[in-house]
């Protein structure tokens, strides 16, 4: 099984470690340019605004050419756009180009994520699924190593990253099993919703799952987006910026499977809400005390802890719903968190121009008591809901 998605996992992989160097080089690359804080933190939120137009948009692109086709112009588009971005000078033309970068990953996301669910049996795709996320922290992690490579010049870590996401194609293209479309014709058709039908009742079922994916766009979005800048406004050399930002996704690995097992213990929202208070006090640890040696060591406690909330979240939304629905109410979970990533770092990078580059830890110490609120909130209907026999 996994010998046969080999190609498009380790495509995929090429396609991760190229965002991951991206993602960093974009506010490195605009601060160059003497932008402001706030400046780049819009550009980055354009990033997220392509992911929800691509939600609306790259469904039926993919139904209509598949994923592996879909796959291919996506990966083409983003190496493109890399190098687009490398030589636009205007921030107008970098908010656009992030945008439709945004598009094309939510593109090759979709892609990769339908063809893993349509080629796995059930039986096993908790291991493919575990395989693709441990792929995902352990690129974007490598990713941010390659900011070292091409003696520091924008141009040529642009270039690298086009050139990782081509490279993504080969893999993909020379792969022996294709995705097939099922013969769908004997399932049972469930009545269509509208997006504010599908909002209404999560919003009903799980009062956790609106505020605590908006939330944790917030918080996951500024580390990618606005970390790197405060590491530079605050004496970072380049190659402890890449060092940094690499052990620290790399860390975010290793607590995902003891969370995941914790989590089959002890109710989720329970979970959400004692990582969500670990995250704010280190926040404001960050915030308080200006040391090297408190920003590594309480970063990357942040990380691990924090990096576990979306997969809670999630996963306590699929506890309770129904297997006809967990298609829609996944991407619905997903648009929500893309609404959080688009607007968190603009928020962020204001306040950050308010009080300057620990303003973004005093912001994430604000999301994070918000987020443990929200699940303290769900934990109390959801007793007083059972205290009530429903």
């Amino acid at each position: 099984m996994v010998r046969a998605l080999a190609g498009l996992l380790v495509g995929y992989a090429f396609l991760i470690v190229g965002n991951g160097l991206f993602q960093t080089l974009i506010p490195l690359r605009v601060l160059q340019s003497g932008a402001s804080t706030l400046v780049i933190g819009l550009i980055q939120s354009g990033y997220y605004a392509g992911f929800i137009l691509g939600a609306f948009i790259n469904r039926r692109l993919i139904d209509r050419i598949g994923q592996h086709r879909t796959f291919v112009a996506f990966s083409a588009a983003a190496s493109i756009l890399a190098l687009a971005f490398g030589a636009a000078e205007s921030p107008w033309t970098l908010g656009f180009i992030r945008l439709l970068t945004g598009m094309a990953f939510m593109g090759l996301y979709t892609s990769v994520e339908s063809w893993l669910n349509g080629t796995v049996e059930n039986e096993k795709r908790g291991q493919v699924f575990g395989l693709y996320a441990a792929i995902n922290y352990l690129a974007v992690g490598s990713g941010q190593f390659l900011l070292n490579v091409g003696g520091g010049s924008a141009a040529h870590q642009f270039s690298i990253a086009a050139a990782l996401f081509a490279a993504a194609v080969m893999p993909v293209t020379l792969m022996e099993g294709w995705p097939v479309k099922v013969d769908d014709s004997n399932l049972d058709r469930v009545p269509a919703r509208s997006w504010k039908e599908s909002l209404q009742e999560m919003m009903v079922a799980t009062p956790l799952a609106v505020p605590g994916c908006i939330l944790a766009g917030f918080i996951y979005s500024n580390f990618y987006s606005l970390m790197p800048v405060y590491l530079d406004r605050t004496g970072f050399s380049t190659h402890d910026l890449a060092t940094f930002m690499g052990v620290a996704l790399i860390g975010a690995l290793l607590p995902q499977f003891p969370m995941g097992r914790l989590s089959d213990r002890i109710d989720r929202r329970r979970l959400v809400y004692y990582t969500a208070a670990i995250s704010a006090l280190l926040s404001l640890l960050l915030f308080t005390l200006n040391f090297r040696i408190v920003t590594w060591c309480a970063t990357l406690a942040y990380v691990a802890v924090t990096f576990t909330q979306y997969g809670l979240i999630v996963s306590h939304v699929q506890d309770r719903t129904e297997s006809h629905l967990r298609v829609a109410v996944s991407a619905m979970l997903l648009v929500l968190f893309s609404l959080g990533g688009m607007i968190g770092p603009t928020l962020a990078s204001a306040l950050m121009t308010l009080t300057g580059p620990r303003g973004l830890f005093l912001f994430n110490a604000l999301s994070c008591v918000l987020l443990a609120l929200s699940a303290r909130r769900a934990l109390r209907l959801g007793t007083e809901t059972s205290a009530a026999g429903i």
